[in-house]
Parts: C-alpha cells; structure tokens; sequence
C-alpha cells in the first residue's frame, strides 16, 4: 500500500512563525496560492484530514473531487498557553523558557499537550487508519495534515528510522512512502519527498 502524507498550506500566524496548533486559522492568501502551485489530482476518491480548516482547504485544493474523511486525533498538538505565539514573543516569558531549555520542548505546555503524548495520540489513530485502509484492499491512502503530525508518524514507524525533527515538510510538500508489515507491526519504507500531487 502506497501512502501520501501531505502538509497542509500556511497561514498567516505560521508567516510570522506562531505556534498554530488548536488555533483553527485558515488559509492565508500564500497559502491559497502555494497549494495551487502544488498541482492536484482530481483522481484521488478519498483523503484524510483533521477538524481544523487548513487541512480541509489544503486537501480541496490538492485532491478537488476527494470526499474528505475527518479524524479529530491526527491535529496537530496543543500548544496551551503558547499558542498564537512566537518565540520571540516568549523571550522572557519563564514558562516558556523552561519549556525550551529545560525539556528540550518535549515536557508539557502549560494547559496544552507533552509532546510524547501529542506523538502516542497521532501514531495510534494513523495506525488504525492504515490497517482499516489494509481491510478494505486500498492500494492508496492519502493524508493532508500537519507538520507535527508528520514528524510524529515517520519517527515511529519509517525504516530505516528517521528521527523527528528529520522528517520536517515545508508547506504543501509530502512524502510518499510504502506500508509493510515487519516483526514489529507496521513499517513505512522507501520515502519520497513530494513537492507535486500531480497524478
């Protein structure tokens, strides 16, 4: 089974490099237009995305004759108190600090998400929907998500293992990759960085 994972476009507090995770903003207008330059495929039946509309504008504009299919725990993490900030914004903010400097931003955000349990949530509604995909004899399976999301799944399921921060997409861009299933469960191999959805 082929699986494509897309990044959803920008919008304007991902311009001036605001953490957006809940924050439900859609599309600015380079967003619009970088999703376009992107290409589509009207070909594509189906495709996943999550609650919030950047996914659902992006994926309308990559894939315009998909239905889209909802899946709540594939959004991006909870920021808490960061959210609909930049770090700069947050220089002396002591929270934030401590978020940066003493856990690496893997501990909690104040009134948000650990990043380990962002991670567990993601991987474990992206493995469903991989074996529901497998049940049903899908060939393909198509994701317009989030960043975060994306680092999530490849760094724990692509072979050879690919660290988090590895796997980082700019806007519109994906990865096309192979699901196997090894010793361990479920495997995604032979990753491509896509920077068109052309069919």
């Amino acid at each position: 089974m082929q699986i494509y994972l897309f990044r959803h476009g920008q919008t304007a507090g991902h311009a001036f490099g605001k953490f957006l995770g809940v924050t439900d903003e859609p599309l600015c207008e380079l967003g619009v237009e970088t999703a376009k330059a992107a290409g589509s495929d009207p070909t594509v039946q189906e495709v996943l995305v999550t609650t919030l509309q950047r996914t659902q504008m992006t994926a309308a504009i990559l894939f315009p004759n998909a239905k889209q299919r909802i899946c709540p725990s594939l959004r991006e993490m909870n920021f808490g108190d960061f959210e609909g900030r930049s770090a700069d914004e947050m220089s002396d903010d002591p929270d934030f600090r401590w978020w940066v400097e003493q856990t690496q931003c893997l501990g909690p955000c104040p009134h948000g998400e650990a990043r380990l349990v962002f991670q567990h949530r993601v991987c474990a509604a992206f493995r469903r929907e991989v074996e529901r995909a497998r049940a049903a004899g899908q060939e393909k399976l198509y994701f317009v998500i989030h960043g975060g999301t994306v680092m999530s799944v490849l760094d724990r399921f692509s072979r050879p293992h690919g660290s988090y921060y590895s796997w980082h997409l700019k806007n519109c861009q994906g990865f096309r990759c192979e699901a196997a299933w090894g010793p361990e469960g479920l495997e995604l191999r032979d990753m491509v960085l896509l920077d068109r959805v052309d069919p």
